[in-house]
Parts: structure tokens; C-alpha cells; sequence
């Protein structure tokens, strides 16, 4: 009868495991834009790994960081990957966002403009593309010129077109005489005859550029699921590190992407700045509330814990998943 028994709650066990992913939670997380960086995010979802970890999940593409990230704050997505300055500002006009992780550190754009624009002082009077005005682009944009000279309130004319495939799109049609892209459009970019002013890459400046968010309320209840998706996006990263071709074709479905050169530089360029262990830096932090400051003067109020909670990731990290995933 023991034995019975004991099979019978057996079963039982297995058959509610297979329950629990068969009726996987519905997760819905927002992107802003579409660019490479977002490669770990993709891999996550084209390969099942979300899946793996109990997730039928949607990716929503919005045009920019501050939709993105008012559908974070709406609570009409769960999760949103993209740039913090939005998060920064939702973050200072009372909206209860963490962040959970930063997995660009740094500012991946090349200044490119429009074939009869040969030198810098040919920027002063310019119209220059970003997604929105006050996103990462904006202040990448507006950092570039002050260090080129160029007053960006003044001397330039900075328009809110969309991510970047739009951007380049403007760019081309002479909507715009220059803006903000990264790998790997900046590869088609150099093929067209447009001009590549200026690397922020090659700059080395740090910058909490991209990250994931979350509100605060749905992560203190729903812990587990956090931190079975950032296990994903983590395994997601590893992936691509292990896979070339099989994240290239990932890149190419989501981006439209054909160009093999553009596909190769690009892969190398995410190896060399998608960190294993995105922890966010005070000192990336501190660079994007210094960079809003001047139009917000609020910012100068906030410190760069006020925005992070790191515990998750630590908790993943000190468990080794993180070193044995990326074996």
C-alpha cells in the first residue's frame, strides 16, 4: 500500500511539473528599438530558452526608450531592454522602476553624416536624427558635439525620428544631415560613401547605455520569475559566445540583416562589450545623471544606487550560474 502510494504522489509530482510548463506565465517584455545589442534578448526568444524557463513571452519593439519605458510604468510589459536615460527620467518624475541589470556599459555609436559634410566645423547648423529627445541618443548626440565645439542647443537642430533603422533611413533620404548608429549599420553605412565623424566607442567613455528594468512592486512579487529571466537573457549571451552562425541567422531574422561583412563585424563587436556579468557601474550611473543635469537640473538629487537593485544578479552570480553557463 506504501509503495502505492508513494508512486501514486510520484506521479503526481511529475504531472504537476508538466503542468507548470505546459501553462508557462505570459510574459510580455519591451525593447527599445532594434539594434545588435539586443542580440542576447533575441537568442532568448527565437531559441526557446525564455521556454526553458517557464516563459511564453512576447518582445514588443517600440520606437525609442521613453515609449518603452512608459509601457514599463503602465505595467503594460513586464520587463524593458534598452537605454537607461529613460528609465532616469521616469525614474525622477516619481515612477517606481529598478534597475535589475546593465548589460551595455559603455556608448556604442558612431556619429555619421551625409557625404557633402567632409569636416567637423560643416556640423554647426545641422539637422541631426535621434529616437526622441531625452533619450540615450540625445545625450550620446549633445556629448559628442560639446566635444566637437558645437553648442547643441545653439548650432544644431536634433529631431526625434525613431530607433536607428529609421534614423539611417532619414539620413539617406536627406531628411537629416546626420545621426547616431551602431553595428551593424555602421557598416552599410561606411559601404553608402556617409561619412564616420567620430567613434564613442573609441572613447572608452563609461555609460550605463542599455539595461533591464523592471517595476519594483512586480519584482518584490514575482522573485523567481526575475531571476529565472535574467538566468535566460544570461544563457541567451553565453549562447552567442558558443554559436556564431546560429546567432548571426538570429541577428538576420530580427534585423534584416544580410550583409556577411556587417553580420561578422557585428558579432565581434558584441563579444568585445556584452559583459558576462552585467552589473551596473556608480560610475556609468553617475555619468548619465551628470549628462541630464544641465536639462534637468533635478538629476544633480539622485545618486546612482537610487536606481538599482543589483540583488538578483548577485544572488545568480554567487550561486555559479553564471561562471558555469559561459563554460
Amino acid at each position: 500500500m506504501r509503495r502505492i502510494l508513494l508512486g501514486f504522489v510520484l506521479i503526481l509530482s511529475v504531472s504537476s511539473v508538466i503542468l507548470c510548463h505546459a501553462h508557462a506565465a505570459p510574459l510580455r517584455i519591451g525593447s527599445a528599438g532594434l539594434s545588435g545589442e539586443l542580440l542576447p534578448l533575441w537568442i532568448a526568444q527565437d531559441k526557446r530558452i525564455f521556454k526553458k524557463y517557464g516563459f511564453d513571452s512576447e518582445v514588443i519593439t517600440f520606437q525609442g526608450g521613453p515609449l518603452a519605458v512608459q509601457a514599463l510604468v503602465s505595467g503594460s510589459i513586464q520587463f524593458h531592454l534598452g537605454g537607461h536615460s529613460s528609465i532616469i527620467d521616469a525614474k525622477m518624475q516619481g515612477a517606481d522602476t529598478a534597475t535589475l541589470a546593465v548589460f551595455i556599459d559603455s556608448l556604442p555609436y558612431t556619429l555619421i553624416a551625409a557625404q557633402k559634410i567632409k569636416s567637423v566645423g560643416q556640423l554647426k547648423g545641422a539637422r541631426f536624427a535621434v529616437s526622441r529627445l531625452g533619450s540615450v541618443s540625445d545625450l550620446s548626440l549633445r556629448i559628442a558635439l560639446r566635444n566637437m565645439g558645437i553648442n547643441p542647443e545653439k548650432e544644431a537642430v536634433i529631431l526625434g525620428i525613431g530607433d536607428q533603422t529609421s534614423r539611417f533611413s532619414a539620413l539617406r533620404s536627406g531628411t537629416v544631415d546626420a545621426t547616431v548608429i551602431s553595428p551593424p549599420l555602421t557598416v552599410t553605412a561606411r559601404k553608402l560613401g556617409f561619412n564616420l565623424i567620430t567613434s564613442f566607442q573609441d572613447a572608452g567613455i563609461t555609460w550605463a547605455y542599455n539595461s533591464i528594468d523592471a517595476k519594483i512592486d512586480y519584482t518584490r512579487q514575482n522573485r523567481d520569475v526575475v531571476l529565472n529571466f535574467l538566468k535566460a537573457f544570461i544563457e541567451g549571451n553565453a549562447y552567442i559566445r558558443k554559436n556564431k552562425e546560429e546567432s548571426l541567422a538570429v541577428l538576420t531574422h530580427w534585423m534584416r540583416l544580410k550583409d556577411r561583412e556587417a553580420l561578422d563585424e557585428t558579432y565581434e563587436y558584441l563579444l568585445k562589450i556584452l559583459p558576462k556579468k552585467p552589473y551596473a557601474s556608480d560610475k556609468g550611473l553617475q555619468a548619465e545623471l551628470d549628462a541630464i543635469a544641465p536639462r534637468n537640473p533635478r538629476a544633480k538629487q539622485f545618486k546612482p544606487q537610487d536606481f538599482t537593485d543589483m540583488s538578483f544578479l548577485r544572488e545568480i552570480d554567487q550561486s555559479g550560474f553564471i561562471d558555469k553557463v559561459f563554460q
